[in-house]
């Protein structure tokens, strides 16, 4: 295959990059928030929340840190077979969905207990705890351009590398996606039972 243009090798180096920016930002909320749920002094509402306020952060840094960012790195020489590290894993990029169905709650959580609480130890941090929590939801958007871009540059010639990158940017557009329709599902099931109260 011929050699890929440094528009291509820009894009796989920015994929990786900022890949291994996302595992550190994980690994920062695990390593100094998840503690902070253990304190004496945590406010009595936030006590036994860890998986509402911090969803399934432990599972993706996880998978990020063991698994996917290594097959990227593994992917510097051939960038466009990068699709493939996306497809092997969709399953595990489900956990995205449930990420984005419980966001809603742990913001709830957090804008009336916990941002207080979390404010007092931002360690110097530039970044609070609800800005750490944005990450995953942007980390799936920055996956969707960077495929889109890659896409971009590929030669039509290129019909095997151009097709696995069109599925695998369509599956990560699934799973934003789907995060939306569990929680518009959550939505209306809650509306259902005000409904029902009401009519009691």
């Amino acid at each position: 295959m011929r050699l890929f243009n440094s528009k291509v090798q820009h894009i796989m180096d920015e994929m990786i990059s900022t890949e291994r920016e996302y595992v550190r930002s994980l690994s920062y909320i695990i390593e100094h928030y998840f503690p902070e749920m253990e304190r004496l002094d945590l406010p009595q509402d936030l006590r036994g929340k860890r998986s509402i306020i911090f969803g399934n952060v432990e599972k993706l840094w996880d998978f990020h840190s063991q698994y996917f960012l290594k097959e990227l790195e593994a992917c510097t020489q051939s960038p466009l077979s990068i699709s493939s590290c996306f497809l092997r894993h969709e399953d595990q990029f489900g956990m995205y969905a449930l990420y984005s169905k419980n966001k809603p709650q742990s913001d709830a959580l957090l804008s009336s207990h916990g941002n207080e609480f979390f404010k007092q130890m931002e360690l110097g941090d530039k970044m609070d705890l609800a800005s750490y929590l944005l990450k995953p939801i942007q980390r799936m958007s920055k996956y969707a351009l960077l495929l889109k871009d890659l896409i971009k540059e590929c030669s039509q010639s290129q019909e095997q590398e151009l097709s696995d990158l069109r599925t695998a940017e369509e599956m990560v557009k699934f799973q934003l996606r789907h995060g939306n329709d569990l929680l518009a599902m959550d939505a209306i099931r809650g509306c259902d039972v005000s409904y029902r109260q009401a009519q009691i």
